[in-house]
């Protein structure tokens, strides 16, 4: 990379390399100390099991992974068998992966020069569904009177090998529990110290289990729903495309669990996940009612509680209507005929079983299709203003950059909801009415609480009370004429979340989101695949074939673990001049010094400091990546925090400009063992910082050299009391004589990224532009809603530390 036209430095390496654990880590220490995860939750939640007898099990076997794997070690066959070699499977895989059409695989593995050359061992197998043709009457007539039909094909498989094959997959032995547990933050297990997390954790199994219809030591296997009513406009006209349904069992089922037990298993019907249209449709109501409960239509928009829908009710209603009666319910309750395909299975309540949809009520219902519009229309300046600051809105890798605004985008998807929601409320800061801002901030906090994959008791209350600030505060929108009310489906919907969390664990598990990225998966990449001629039979074709190189690629994982162990990263030269002037490190020579005598016990640097020119080189990095604590409330797995510091690349020929990346980070100005934080503020001594450099000390510094690489800091104020109506902490560039207040730290010191939010004022200087606001502007907001981990920290562990 070229820094300075001037003087040719050796490339910015990649990555800063940290090898071991950090010296003076807080969470090394936490981890020593406490049994608490970064999130405030326990690492090791107290568990009460299931008192009676569920989950049994009747006799062990091996799994199909094990017998496979068994029969390979008798006949000496490698893992990959039945293909001759890892290229041949390498192959295969690249060939069904790839999009390539069947007919197109067909003709390539009979090409000549690939039975030549290749010597393939294997061919295309051809394993189907099975197909139910039927007819469907309609409700129009035909010339002759008579009401039209149509044939129609039904494309399914057994439901039941589909759960013995999930339930049976060794991959999967250590996320699986056979009995519902009940999870604690402490061994008091009271009530208000819930945990509620997976399906197993919720009320839903413990109830079914101890409602004494299954036999004891059953097995319930809880079945999830998904269906969505599909436009196909590319497959053939105006058909709807409707997934098959999943039809539960009366009677368990012995099945090989992946533990290699077996158990008599009860596929119960717990979740249906869709959106609202298809919700009302398997509720058989009308789309102007909610699907879970009887609130009157009129009424959504307020704070009602009203009765869930019983199943019961509804099938007497629909029977004595379908038979010409008029059930004063059929008016009242919004219900259409509709003959309920659930009605006949086992222990099902379809209307406790319709889950939050994270995506269509939330992301795109509550905030894009409604709350940006509101907002918006109530900001000085709106739609131009609100583009303008979306420009110029400072970057992060984790945040999507709107360079030309958000009134010109024409198609949204799931992601771009989400990354307008990260900043909405810092654009809305300066030129909104306070109302609004609490409104806004009311939405943002409930979608970031529903997000959560571990609630506590406490943080349930939160999401409650998230709602509620939003019923407080939307007057705002009748003040301004942008609404008359809120009977709103999808706003009425939120109603629902923290009861439906309770009974079957977090709605994270029942986003849409998983279901339509399964939709654009497997069906529209099957069509694809198709020559669009009888395309259903040869849509099953690829799924199956998807599914068989899916299967066989679990069990490869299952067989021989890879190693993921990568390769420390080198780094490169640069001189103390373009670190000053193209870095922007203005005191790099002074803040050394200081750093190396605050390492030295005689307060005094080495020799070869003394002899340091603007020629002297120094190792520098272009990134680094910090691990995040876990946080149960987000994953239970460390993400990666890339945390950047490149210089601007200029335009060179072809070559187009790259603005400069000086990320922002919470920082310890003082190690860990030195200011002890207060335990009790997840902020206590963290400070924001701007990274100017990553760079490591020359060797010939001798003992001064440090364990880890350097990295120079440009400080802001340090943290006060969150700003009122948006809760957000407010800082400022932190100056020392009229200049930057600078240092140089370990990176140990650094413990994740962090975003700023201009603070706008009423009206955006017009000159501010997203690669130079972190320079132009003085003052910024610290954004919570950057990341769910940054939410848990500044909005639910700060809020409870003044609580």
């Amino acid at each position: 990379m070229d820094v300075d036209d001037s003087e040719s430095d050796p490339p910015i390496p990649e990555d800063a390399s940290e090898p071991g654990p950090p010296p003076h880590s807080r969470r090394t220490t936490v981890e020593e100390v406490d049994d608490e995860e970064a999130g405030g939750l326990p690492k090791r939640p107290s568990i009460q099991s299931y008192s009676g007898p569920a989950g049994s099990v009747f006799g062990t076997s091996d799994t199909e992974f094990e017998k496979l794997r068994a029969e390979n070690e008798k006949y000496g066959r490698p893992p990959y068998h039945p293909f001759e070699s890892r290229d041949e499977w390498d192959l295969a895989r690249w060939l069904i992966r790839t999009g390539v059409s069947q007919t197109a695989i067909d003709e390539y593995l009979k090409l000549p020069i690939t039975r030549s050359r290749s010597n393939l061992s294997f061919c295309n197998k051809r394993p189907g569904w099975a197909c139910e043709p039927w007819d469907v009457q309609g409700d129009v007539m035909d010339e002759c009177g008579n009401l039209m039909t149509e044939s129609l094909e039904l494309w399914k498989r057994n439901p039941v090998e589909c759960i013995r094959e999930l339930i049976g997959n060794p991959m999967f032995k250590d996320h699986i529990r056979y009995a519902p547990e009940k999870l604690y933050t402490n061994e008091l297990k009271r009530p208000d110290t819930r945990i509620y997390d997976e399906t197993w954790t919720g009320d839903w199994w413990w109830d079914t289990q101890v409602c004494g219809a299954l036999p004891q030591g059953s097995t319930i296997a809880p079945v999830i729903l998904s269906s969505d009513k599909t436009q196909l406009s590319q497959f053939s006209g105006d058909k709807s495309a409707w997934p098959p349904l999943i039809e539960a069992g009366r009677k368990g089922i012995d099945m090989v669990c992946s533990d290699g037990s077996i158990r008599r298993v009860h596929p119960i019907v717990a979740a249906y996940i869709a959106d609202h249209p298809e919700q009302c449709l398997i509720a058989c109501c009308k789309e102007n009612f909610c699907p879970k409960c009887t609130v009157d239509p009129k009424e959504r928009g307020e704070v009602v509680h009203s009765l869930l829908r019983d199943p019961v009710t509804t099938e007497r209603v629909l029977a004595e209507a379908a038979h010409g009666e008029k059930p004063a319910e059929f008016q009242e309750h919004g219900i259409r005929l509709v003959d309920p395909f659930w009605k006949n299975l086992p222990l099902c309540d379809i209307f406790a079983c319709i889950t939050p949809d994270l995506l269509h009520q939330l992301h795109k219902g509550v905030f894009k299709d409604h709350l940006v519009s509101w907002a918006t229309v109530c900001m000085d300046g709106a739609d131009a203003e609100v583009d303008r600051q979306f420009k110029a809105m400072t970057g992060h890798p984790d945040l999507r950059h709107f360079k030309r605004g958000i009134s010109l985008i024409s198609q949204w998807t799931g992601t771009e909801y989400k990354n307008m929601e990260k900043v909405f409320l810092g654009v809305l800061t300066g030129a909104s009415d306070p109302a609004v801002l609490r409104a806004v901030r009311a939405v943002l906090d409930f979608i970031y609480y529903a997000h959560f994959q571990a609630h506590s008791v406490d943080s349930l209350v939160k999401l409650d009370s998230a709602w509620a600030d939003f019923h407080a505060n939307k007057h705002v929108f009748v003040d301004a004429g942008v609404r008359d009310d809120f009977n709103i489906p999808k706003v009425h919907s939120a109603d629902h979340y923290g009861a439906t969390i309770r009974k079957l664990g977090t709605a994270d598990g029942y986003n849409t989101e998983n279901s339509e990225r399964l939709h654009i998966d497997f069906a529209k990449r099957a069509y694809r695949s198709t020559n669009k001629k009888a395309y259903l039979k040869q849509m099953t074709t690829w799924l199956t074939r998807q599914e068989a190189i899916s299967r066989f690629e679990s069990f490869l994982t299952w067989t021989e673990p890879q190693d993921t162990a990568q390769e420390p990263t080198r780094f490169g030269q640069v001189r103390v001049n373009t670190l000053t002037d193209t870095f922007g490190c203005k005191d790099f020579l002074r803040t050394l010094e200081e750093y190396l005598k605050k390492q030295s016990r005689k307060h005094d640097v080495p020799a070869a400091f003394r002899t340091v020119h603007g020629r002297t080189l120094f190792g520098v990095y272009k990134r680094m990546k910090v691990k995040l604590p876990v946080m149960r409330q987000v994953s239970q797995t460390s993400k990666v925090d890339t945390i950047r510091a490149t210089p601007v690349v200029r335009a060179k020929g072809l070559r187009t400009a790259v603005p400069a990346h000086f990320d922002t980070v919470l920082a310890r100005e003082f190690p860990a063992d030195v200011l002890q934080p207060n335990k009790g503020d997840p902020l206590d001594g963290l400070c924001v910082a701007r990274v100017r450099a990553i760079f490591r000390i020359p060797a010939d510094f001798g003992a001064h050299a440090s364990e880890h690489p350097l990295a120079y800091v440009e400080w802001f104020t340090p943290f006060r009391d969150p700003v009122p109506d948006i809760g957000m902490h407010k800082v400022s560039h932190s100056t020392r004589n009229h200049r930057r207040r600078a240092s140089i730290i370990p990176i140990t010191q650094i413990e994740r990224s962090c975003h700023l939010i201009p603070c706008w004022r009423r009206e955006m200087v017009r000159s501010w532009t997203s690669a130079e606001v972190l320079d132009q502007c003085k003052t910024f907001y610290v954004n919570p809603y950057l990341r769910h981990e940054d939410f848990v920290l500044f909005r639910y562990l700060r809020d409870n530390s003044t609580a």
